[in-house]
């Protein structure tokens, strides 16, 4: 099923009645795509050159979901949009890009693309016919309907004379008063600066390497790949088992497997870049919560939409474990690094690891968790790592590093001027019905 609604314009070309030239439209294009909005993001550039380029030509029946999927994106030619919303998700990311470059740099170009919600097309619009041009000096008539405003009346204010003697004791009694409010001032600034500076919470010292500039913080959750029963399996099922109400009106629900249960290649069909977990979802909230309150913009990502470019640019945090790669990379050479068998080794010393504790019917009864909190990663931008080896344990950390009270207890070991240092430590947490308890410290390193 094809998701994007169609326009019966194709190719919205014109403004007014003058016709937008597509040599301007193509100019306005390549300032776009050198912009910082869209400089790190490969995908957004392709996907925004691809719809500008089709509409410009007209070629409508090339701005549909599938097809965009096939020749932007390298999808099959069938491919089930349903399964795999890349496009979907891609617009919805272009869009706000776009918005992003026409509050910052493109404040003031003279053409405007953008991408109307429901639809792969784009609109040009110039910025002359967005803005009403101020009426020419001198020109007395109305404009908009609105009379304009009278001339101001000027008065002339008679020259007043003072006695030398007076001016003289004037001058020194203001020059005598103006160092006084000068040194009042700068001490009032003083005072404000070290309350401030005293008051600041252990919390907001522990995020402050994130709020050391005024970008947005990136937020960058990785997914699970999962295998998905196809349509054809389901129609098996449903033929040889009785469901309930629920069930058979097509409500999802799991097959269940038996020692002799075989399923074949087009029984199960893998879907990518899809599906968080609970425990990142809720370790998302958490982060983006805190973030809101302390007043800092951010921007949320997820699958592939991140590359190396965007951590060189902007503060981040990274939530998942291994099912985020840039978690991984970002922090493999770390004190505490994710190892191998969904472990968190001690590079210091290879006897110690931690690992998930089962119960004997296969349900995690202990989580652990990695955060990593580093004024300078490898991209140079600050960055903050929020992993546990399982759901439970990125939900605690992620409940740890956001409560006030945690990180008073955390820092209470911290050597002097850590709020510049890197800080690494290791979480457990009791899991109680897929649900973490209140983590414990096991792990630290400062450096």
């Amino acid at each position: 099923m094809e998701h994007a609604i169609e326009s019966k314009e194709i190719g919205q070309r014109t403004v007014g009645s003058r016709e937008m030239p597509p040599a301007h439209v193509q100019e306005a294009l390549v300032e776009i795509l050198a912009s910082n909005p869209f400089r790190t993001s490969k995908q957004s550039q392709q996907l925004l050159r691809y719809i500008v380029d089709q509409t410009l030509a007209g070629h409508g029946q090339l701005l549909k979901e599938r097809v965009i999927g096939a020749e932007v994106f390298g999808r099959p030619p069938d491919y089930d949009t349903n399964s795999d919303p890349i496009v979907r998700a891609r617009a919805a990311e272009l869009r706000k890009r776009l918005a992003q470059f026409y509050v910052g740099e493109g404040a003031n170009s003279a053409i405007r693309i953008e991408i109307s919600p429901g639809s792969y097309h784009a609109s040009f619009s110039s910025s002359s016919n967005r803005h009403s041009t101020e009426p020419e000096s001198g020109n007395a008539e109305t404009v908009h309907g609105l009379a304009a405003k009278p001339a101001p009346v000027l008065f002339a204010v008679p020259e007043i004379s003072f006695p030398a003697a007076a001016a003289d004791s004037a001058a020194k009694s203001r020059r005598y008063w103006s160092r006084w409010v000068v040194a009042i001032l700068c001490a009032a600034v003083l005072a404000s600066s070290l309350f401030l500076f005293k008051t600041k919470s252990p919390l907001d010292q522990f995020w402050e390497p994130l709020f050391s500039t005024t970008k947005p913080v990136l937020i960058y959750t990785g997914s699970n790949p999962v295998y998905m029963p196809t349509e054809a399996l389901l129609q098996k099922y449903r033929a040889t088992h009785k469901l309930d109400e629920l069930d058979a009106q097509g409500h999802e629900f799991l097959i269940p497997l038996t020692p002799d249960q075989k399923f074949g290649v087009g029984d199960l069909a893998p879907v990518r870049n899809t599906y968080v977990t609970l425990g990142d979802v809720s370790a998302n909230v958490n982060v983006a919560t805190y973030l809101t309150r302390s007043k800092r913009s951010f921007d949320l990502r997820s699958g592939e939409d991140v590359v190396f470019g965007d951590l060189l640019q902007s503060p981040s945090v990274l939530i998942g474990a291994f099912n985020n790669g840039w978690t991984m990379q970002m922090t493999g050479d770390l004190p505490f690094a994710l190892g191998p068998g969904l472990t968190i080794q001690d590079r210091s010393d290879p006897k110690r690891s931690w690992a998930l504790l089962y119960s004997p019917d296969n349900k995690v009864l202990v989580d652990y968790a990695v955060v990593a909190r580093l004024p300078k990663s490898k991209a140079g931008e600050p960055l903050m790592a929020i992993a546990g080896i399982g759901q439970s344990g990125t939900r605690a950390a992620a409940e740890f590093i956001t409560n006030p009270q945690e990180i008073k207890e955390l820092i209470k070991s911290a050597p002097k001027a850590w709020t510049s240092k890197n800080v690494e430590f290791v979480l457990q947490t009791k899991v109680v019905n897929d649900i973490p308890t209140a983590p414990t410290l096991v792990a630290v390193r400062y450096w």
